[in-house]
């Protein structure tokens, strides 16, 4: 009867101890987790400035003559690209648990300025202004947003000549 009592023993302390591990791990991975996702998001953000960063070099290849057209393929994984044809803008915001600057302040960085807000979660916005006259389609009002998409976009971005001001017309186009 001893030998039996043992046995049933050694399969609670194997339990018990498997039940210890898992709570372990479950503490372990709850404190971690959002250093992660953190980390994870200012990777992010720094492809992102990257990706707007060539868009913003093809603008400033296409704009030295009329006719001149340049392809980019976009891998938007996450976040939204803006391109609003009013404001002459071209911007990348995103929705991070990083804060990627100083919250409610405009940071200058290189052609682009660099904007934390909070709302519940950081809202990274990462803009480019230009002296051009830029379009979407031809179109000079609104914005067109590119979301989150499982292929690249292409993205044909073209000097379109100038307009009765003399600004130089950037149109962006899909291809």
């Amino acid at each position: 009867m001893r030998r039996l009592n043992e046995r049933g023993q050694v399969w609670i302390e194997t339990v018990i101890y498997t039940l210890i591990g898992l709570a372990i791990i479950g503490l372990v991975l709850a404190g971690a987790l959002p250093k992660i996702n953190a980390k994870k998001d200012e990777v992010m953000i720094g492809q992102s400035i990257e990706a707007l960063g060539s868009i913003d070099s093809k603008v400033y290849e296409v704009s030295r003559a009329p006719g001149n057209r340049r392809v980019v393929n976009l891998d938007i994984k996450k976040g939204t690209l803006v391109i609003n044809s009013a404001d002459d803008t071209v911007s990348w915001v995103l929705k991070s648990t990083f804060a990627y600057s100083e919250i409610g302040m405009t940071v200058p960085f290189g052609n682009m300025n660099v904007t934390t807000t909070e709302d519940g979660e950081y809202k990274v916005e990462l803009k480019v202004g230009y002296r051009m006259d830029i379009r979407f389609d031809n179109s000079t009002l609104g914005e067109k947003q590119f979301d989150v998409a499982p292929t690249p976009y292409r993205l044909v971005i073209e000097n379109a000549g100038k307009n009765e001001d003399g600004n130089i017309i950037v149109d962006f186009r899909e291809a």
